[in-house]
């Protein structure tokens, strides 16, 4: 990738200056990413009261990105592929989860995430991430 990558806070997903973004509280460590009691607002909807699959694939790439920055990487999304479960809801709780699963000595990272409503796994995904420093 020859584009410098930066971060101006503006973040969609996470950026605390996005008025419109999710404003995601992320925390990451070396174990993994998590986001803990997170209600998805209305606006984000798809059908009545459902979670548009966008914004779900949105938080899920977020996590895993998250989950390989707690081990040190800067990465970017290279593919993602997200399985919807079943439907989540708005104004319901999430919990949000991603973890590494392997490292590959060519700069590939290899994660996955779930999100978790009232206990039951509602969606999960598997991406591969490049480094990009």
């Amino acid at each position: 990738m020859d584009e410098i990558i930066k971060d101006d806070n503006y973040c969609f997903a996470c950026g605390e200056k996005n008025p419109k973004g999710l404003r995601l509280k992320i925390h990451a460590d070396a174990t993994g990413a998590m986001v803990e009691k997170y209600i998805i607002k209305k606006e984000y909807q798809g059908y009545a009261d459902i979670v548009h699959g966008g914004i779900i694939s949105t938080i899920l790439d977020e996590l895993q990105v998250y989950a390989a920055a707690g081990k040190g990487f800067k990465t970017v999304t290279a593919r993602i592929e997200v399985k919807f479960l079943k439907p989540v809801k708005v104004g319901v709780p999430i919990n949000a989860k991603a973890h590494v699963v392997s490292i590959k000595k060519d700069k590939w990272i290899e994660t996955q995430a779930e999100i978790i409503q009232e206990g039951v796994v509602k969606a999960k995904s598997q991406a591969i991430l490049r480094v990009v420093e």
